[in-house]
């Protein structure tokens, strides 16, 4: 191996770069860039397909007072589709079932204004389903309901 002795010249010129260097690096500079952005853009994508798959294979369980809230739905629909009642001709277990009602609609509306959970709601919307269907009965048959 041979060594020579580099001395510094202060009026030397520098080398030329070859005609292609600043090609070669905006080329590079380009690649990194879209490199990147691939990353960026595969990245997103996996975390959005990880989503989709976790939200398809753990579906979120609607609350256990749907059932009870859809039921008293439907029958309060059945309630409005009557014929009106006529003034006079109220049977006092329909007069208890709507007083009980009101009291029920109330602690309804208490408990989902301080955020109850469904443990506490569920006793509610079972009652007013109950209460609904008792209605119900009577306005169609004009049973009287006897309390034990």
């Amino acid at each position: 191996m041979s060594t020579e002795k580099l001395t510094f010249d202060p009026f030397a010129t520098a080398p030329e770069p070859s005609p292609d260097l600043w090609g070669r690096i905006a080329q590079a500079h380009l690649a990194r860039r879209t490199r990147r952005r691939r990353l960026r853009i595969g990245g997103g994508a996996s975390a959005a397909l990880a989503v989709m798959a976790l939200a398809l294979l753990l579906p979120l369980r609607a609350p256990v007072t749907t059932d009870w809230q859809a039921r008293a739905q439907a029958l309060e629909i059945e309630l409005r589709a009557l014929p009106p009642r006529t003034v006079g001709t109220d049977d006092p277990a329909a007069l208890e079932a709507e007083s009980r009602l009101v009291q029920i609609d109330g602690a309804l509306q208490a408990a989902y204004d301080r955020g109850a959970r469904p443990a506490e709601l569920v006793p509610l919307w079972k009652a007013r389903s109950e209460l609904l269907s008792t209605l119900l009965t009577v306005r169609q048959e004009n049973v009287a309901v006897t309390r034990i």
